[in-house]
């Protein structure tokens, strides 16, 4: 005959087996909404946010056997684990009308300036009071998001010691810049960002110049 506490010990492992399933299903959906959206980012970015947001919250990756979020997105190819990490910062701190207007990249670049301005608390009153750019104040809507992104830079500078790393990448990109556009490469861009293990410099070039830059610079 079984007893109370056999009975109770069944119920319980019939219920972690059921909450289980109902996880590991829950994860792939969420990883099958990724996907059919990855192709259409710049317009779906938010949905893609709120997906990866709820499967790291939730810590869903576990009902697939992955011992952690980053471990889940290599292994099934999902995105790199900075671009992840880009849109849950967006869904947890802009508003979607408001992050739908910018763009992800402008409302990336937003959530960072409030995180590290301490005078300014929300998203509301960053985009009442705009950014410094240059001597002046620049409304959020007519800057970059590297006007955005190196106004919270100077803000860092001014609070935290600054990262000889960080200085250095700043210091190569502005210096690959200069060399690519004095190469031909007009209008060119290098910014400088943190990546695994240390930074990574990022270079945007015109696909129309990029033929005579590659000759220019043989």
């Amino acid at each position: 005959m079984a007893t109370a506490q056999g009975v109770r010990t069944k119920k319980l492992l019939a219920a972690a087996r059921k909450a289980s399933t109902a996880a590991g299903k829950r994860a792939e959906e969420l990883l099958a909404l990724i996907e059919r959206r990855k192709a259409r980012i710049a317009e779906d970015f938010y949905e893609i946010g709120l997906a990866l947001a709820e499967i790291r919250k939730k810590k869903l990756f576990v009902a697939l056997g992955y011992s952690s979020f980053g471990g889940l997105l290599a292994a099934r190819k999902v995105m790199s684990r900075r671009t992840a990490e880009k849109l849950i910062g967006v869904v947890s701190n802009v508003p979607r009308p408001k992050a739908m207007e910018l763009g992800p990249e402008k409302a990336y670049a937003l959530a960072r300036l409030v995180a590290t301005t301490p005078e300014l608390d929300t998203i509301d009153e960053v985009l009442e009071e705009g950014v410094r750019v240059g001597k002046g104040r620049k409304k959020i809507a007519g800057a970059s998001a590297r006007e955005i992104e190196e106004a919270a830079r100077a803000v860092r500078a001014k609070t935290e010691k600054p990262d000889p790393r960080e200085v250095a990448a700043d210091k190569a990109a502005r210096t690959l810049q200069a060399a690519v556009r004095a190469a031909g490469g007009k209008g060119a861009t290098a910014t400088a960002s943190r990546a695994k293990g240390g930074f990574e410099i990022v270079l945007r070039v015109d696909a129309a110049r990029v033929e005579a830059l590659v000759k220019a610079l043989r």
